[in-house]
């Protein structure tokens, strides 16, 4: 792909925390509808990279652009989805999931309150509007966090670990949910996981991330089909993706058993 037709360039990015280099002089082009997980060892960098697309963080050098326009601060139209999920426990599950449209539209109230109860409804939580989040279980925190997330309508989703605080059965009804927008919405998407699983199942391309931020794309020809999650080659994928963090294989082997 060349970069001209990329929905959002990193060009020559580099950032440090402290004197610890992060990311060295990385480029990235990344294409408008994917979706992308990536993945890679304890504190590489992952969340860094997240937050140097949303905005919140600024490049030490280099530049992004995201739809063309150069990102200098944080965009109304990306999607930020915290791994602590950032539910206040003030709020409501109805306040927690209007509060975007609040921030950053002018809607009015009868049609913020239709599309506060749109997405509820989507997500099965409806009966939980007026709940606060500590009578909620894990997956309903997920579920109010991910509305919230999606309510604006983003143009770029960025996920940190989506599901790793939840049980495996609720890990896979959030998988489903999380697919089911990006089919139906075509949205860009980029998640940090550290499941692999979760990695070669949502990951329509899957980076791995490495020391100074280097990264490595892979196709992954398996991305999106339940089905596929019973099956030798969705494993065997896994146990080759392991292997390429590892450095135990080369990128173009990893799914040559699918083909």
């Amino acid at each position: 792909m060349k970069n001209n037709q990329a929905f959002i360039r990193m060009k020559n990015v580099s950032y440090r925390f402290g004197k610890q280099v992060i990311i060295k002089q990385q480029s990235l082009a990344l294409e408008k509808g994917v979706s992308y997980a990536l993945i890679g060892q304890s504190g590489i960098g992952k969340t860094t990279l997240l937050r140097l697309f949303a905005g919140f963080t600024a490049p030490e050098s280099g530049t992004i652009f995201i739809n063309n326009e150069r990102l200098m601060k944080p965009r109304v139209k990306t999607g930020f989805l915290f791994q602590d999920l950032g539910l206040f426990p003030w709020q409501t599950v109805f306040d927690a999931v209007k509060m975007p449209l609040q921030m950053y539209t002018s809607i009015n109230k009868k049609d913020l309150e239709s599309r506060v109860l749109e997405w509820l409804r989507e997500l099965q939580i409806e009966h939980c509007y007026d709940k606060y989040p500590h009578e909620l279980s894990g997956g309903q925190k997920q579920r109010v966090a991910l509305a919230r997330t999606l309510i604006v309508e983003p143009d770029f989703v960025l996920m940190d670990e989506p599901t790793s605080a939840i049980d495996a059965m609720t890990k896979e009804s959030i998988q489903a949910l999380i697919l089911a927008q990006h089919q139906r919405e075509k949205t860009t998407m980029l998640f940090v996981t550290h499941d692999i699983e979760e990695a070669v199942f949502l990951g329509e391309v899957i980076l791995i991330m490495r020391e100074n931020g280097q990264i490595t794309q892979i196709r992954n020809p398996i991305f999106g089909n339940k089905d596929n999650r019973q099956t030798l080659a969705f494993y065997q994928a896994c146990i080759n993706v392991r292997k390429l963090i590892n450095l135990e294989m080369e990128p173009d082997e990893i799914f040559t058993h699918n083909r």
